[in-house]
């Protein structure tokens, strides 16, 4: 689409990060697999279920999930490519950017959401209404700021490098979970984090030799070798 192209390390990466998901959801994968018979708590009999498929029996989450990163992969493309053609500054791709959303709220908030009074005083109460309504404004404004500093990213290292540092900057979150809430550190969370860092170091090592090739093929075309 950007007429760029892709080493050897690059896909690299992008396999030990893909292989890093699977690593981190084979657990929920396998109980599926060899799950339990389930048991009726008098007699102790097994209860006869109905054929379930193997996909039938994984979390509706993933489906979710899976077609979460498909339309994120889309957006970010596209989002480069409208702002390579129409040449739009950071301020422009963010004000367009929420500026679209904003309908879409609109209308699904009236026609999904109860504005009852009712559903006002039970979902913003007298006592802590205003904290309410000021975290929500300080997060629209924050809102406002990622969508720029999104923008920014993009136009700025590319819709690859972008993608990369959003799949990496979910390790720290997964490792704080392990360290401060209690999530269990077996091998498949902590390898699931440490592949997934091998894949940031592999990217930076294959965009460092990548920019240093092509800073190596203008210094040829500069001198007039081919």
């Amino acid at each position: 689409m950007f007429n760029g192209s892709v080493t050897g390390l690059t896909l690299c990466s992008f396999a030990l990060m893909v292989g890093s998901s699977v690593i981190a959801a084979w657990s929920d994968i396998t109980s599926v697999w060899n799950k339990e018979p389930e048991l009726d708590p008098t007699t102790g009999v097994e209860i006869a279920a109905g054929p379930v498929s193997t996909i039938g029996g994984l979390n509706a989450g993933y489906v979710w999930m899976a077609f979460n990163c498909i339309v994120s992969a889309a957006y970010v493309l596209f989002m480069r490519k409208r702002i390579k053609i129409t040449g739009f500054k950071d301020w422009d791709s963010m004000y367009y950017n929420n500026l679209l959303s904003i309908p879409i709220l609109v209308v699904f908030s009236l026609v999904i959401e109860d504005w009852g009074s009712e559903s006002l005083a039970l979902n913003f109460p007298a006592s802590n209404r205003v904290l309410l309504l000021s975290a929500m404004a300080f997060s629209g404004a924050a809102a406002v700021f990622i969508s720029y500093s999104t923008a920014w990213c993009v136009r700025i290292t590319g819709s690859t490098t972008y993608s990369m540092v959003g799949a990496l900057n979910k390790l720290p979150v997964a490792a704080s979970g392990i360290l401060f809430f209690g999530d269990p550190a077996n091998f498949g969370n902590v390898s699931a984090i440490a592949v997934g860092g091998v894949a940031g170091v592999v990217y930076a090592v294959a965009k460092t030799n990548q920019a240093r090739m092509e800073k190596a093929r203008q210094a040829r075309a500069a001198g007039g070798r081919p």
